[in-house]
């Protein structure tokens, strides 16, 4: 080994390829100089122009990126307030199915009491029909016995005593005829005064279908072979047609048609706004339900625009910071660096 690998002493020119490299020829009026100090200020003015240019570009990549996440983060609320605004919306259409269901109720319950009350009268003027016959017998028996003229049907006394006790009792039951009359009859104004009340539609027929109040689905808000019917239920029923409440919300509401807007615009009429409603030049228009609205669906790709911008620019800026720390490393190191070798400085 020692015979192969010998000691020998170096050169002394050994790194003069590498020094050259580095090095640049001296001026003749700097009384010292050092090799790399030129070398260094030369990559430092190539260096200071392209940290200045990225710095320039992070400051604006952040600034872009402000703004667009603070107009992402205002299209977010509105979905989100769009988005509370259909919740009460449906929670007003439960109500409000919950009333009109109940009227329906209340407005079938009136009609059976009617017809209750007609068989209740029918049932009482029976009874006073017989009550009459009663009394038309009891006159008839009294005619009788007053023509009789027989001294042992003395008046107040014996079977003629018991006669007035009945004459008595009959009359009682006789007046109460009107008062019972009167109240049946109020009853059934009451009930038709209800029954209109909630609404002028008819009460069922016999031909009808028949109506099931236990019915768990029930839609009080059907309308009925187009006919037209007043009271408190239509008025519910507007407000529940006007929330749109039996309109489920479909999973991907759309813009309106492009066709739609180029022929409106080619024939001079005013562009449809987001509602697909030419004839409103208000943008833009709502209408219900709320999660079907074009509006929201517009909002809702701005929003997915911004966030897919975000994740761009995110990665850009990301990119730049980290290029920037790289060229202020090599900044910082060139500045030490041409501090620690600067002729003018080391050679006083």
């Amino acid at each position: 080994m020692l015979t192969h690998h010998n000691y020998t002493d170096i050169l002394q020119d050994w790194d003069k390829d590498t020094i050259l490299e580095c090095c640049q020829t001296n001026n003749p009026g700097q009384p010292c100089t050092d090799c790399c100090y030129d070398t260094w200020e030369n990559e430092l003015n190539k260096v200071n122009p392209a940290y200045n240019a990225i710095v320039e570009e992070t400051t604006q990549l952040q600034n872009q990126l402000d703004f667009i996440t603070n107009r992402r983060d205002r299209y977010k609320t509105w979905i989100d307030e769009l988005t509370k605004a259909e919740l009460l919306a449906r929670d007003i259409c439960y109500q409000l199915n919950l009333i009109a269901v109940q009227s329906d109720k209340i407005w079938y319950n009136t009609c059976e009491a009617e017809k209750a009350i007609e068989i209740l009268f029918c049932m009482l003027r029976d009874i006073y029909m017989q009550i009459d016959e009663i009394k038309a017998l009891y006159d008839s028996l009294q005619n009788c016995i007053a023509r009789n003229n027989d001294p042992a049907l003395a008046k107040g006394q014996g079977i003629l005593k018991y006669l007035d006790d009945y004459k008595t009792k009959l009359d009682a039951t006789v007046k109460t005829r009107d008062d019972i009359i009167r109240n049946i009859v109020l009853a059934i104004q009451l009930a038709n005064l209800i029954r209109n009340g909630i609404s002028t539609r008819d009460c069922p027929k016999a031909s009808d279908p028949p109506y099931n109040p236990c019915n768990p689905d029930l839609t009080p808000c059907a309308t009925i072979n187009g006919t037209v019917y007043y009271g408190f239920k239509t008025v519910i029923c507007e407000w529940y047609n006007a929330f749109a409440c039996d309109t489920p919300c479909d999973d991907n509401p759309e813009n309106c048609p492009p066709s739609s807007s180029a022929n409106l615009t080619q024939q001079g009429e005013t562009p449809p706004t987001t509602d697909c409603k030419p004839e409103c030049e208000l943008i833009p228009t709502f209408d219900f339900p709320i999660c079907n609205n074009t509006f929201i669906a517009e909002v809702q790709s701005w929003l997915d625009c911004d966030n897919a911008a975000i994740a761009t620019l995110t990665d850009k800026l990301n990119k730049a910071k980290m290029k920037q720390q790289t060229l202020l490393a090599c900044k910082n190191s060139l500045d030490m660096a041409i501090k620690a070798v600067d002729p003018a400085a080391r050679c006083k």
